[in-house]
């Protein structure tokens, strides 16, 4: 009688699948919560906020080159690849299936659809296996620890060419180095843009493009 008699509760991982609407479209994302996936499971709030903002804006990513960095669970790419962008989904190995199952239940097969690429990419290491100058560059909450930054900046560096845009929204962990991130080492490299500060969320939407 003190223990709960079902047996999930004492599993490794539990699914969780969730349904997300925006630009009038449906998503339906899995999420597998567990110590294998850890941050990588859930959606965070910078990602619905990067999503909330594509839908207010309109935005169409039709031709256009788009990637998304550290992307969890992929609904931003996913997003964006149904808004038309040829779009690549990015993150370490362990969360590739994760995404790819999200695109499986979100992005319709078929000869005529473009569905995203989904690739292994670790900050610092592997970027140079994919093109430089891509016309879009994607990141929620991608900032959360100090010493993967040179790794990112780096990352964004190779990836972003002289006509990039990067959309970067990011709850701002401040005890975690957000903000020295984003207001003392991103402008260093690229010109910097606040967008949007949602206050209660406490989540900043950053527009970046490289300097000349």
């Amino acid at each position: 009688a003190v223990f709960p008699r079902d047996p999930a509760l004492f599993a490794e991982t539990f699914p969780e699948r969730s349904r997300f609407r925006f630009c009038g479209r449906v998503l339906r994302i899995a999420q597998h919560h567990g110590p294998r996936l850890g941050l990588a499971a859930p959606v965070w709030e910078g990602a619905l906020a990067l999503c909330r903002f594509f839908e207010e804006q309109r935005l169409d990513f039709r031709g256009r080159t788009v990637i998304e960095l550290g992307a969890g669970t992929g609904i931003v790419g996913i997003l964006a690849a149904l808004l038309g962008g040829d779009v690549t989904i990015t993150d370490l190995p362990v969360a590739l299936d994760q995404i790819r199952e999200n695109v499986r239940r979100n992005v319709p097969g078929g000869p005529t659809a473009t569905r995203p690429q989904v690739r292994a990419l670790e900050w610092g290491q592997d970027q140079g296996a994919f093109p430089r100058g891509y016309d879009v560059v994607l990141g929620a909450d991608v900032v959360y620890e100090p010493r993967s930054f040179p790794a990112l900046l780096a990352t964004l560096r190779h990836l972003c060419g002289p006509r990039s845009v990067a959309f970067l929204c990011c709850g701002m962990r401040r005890e975690l180095g957000a903000g020295v991130f984003f207001e003392t080492l991103l402008p260093r490299h690229f010109r910097t843009e606040l967008l949007r500060r949602d206050a209660e969320e406490d989540v900043n939407l950053y527009r970046v493009t490289c300097r000349q």
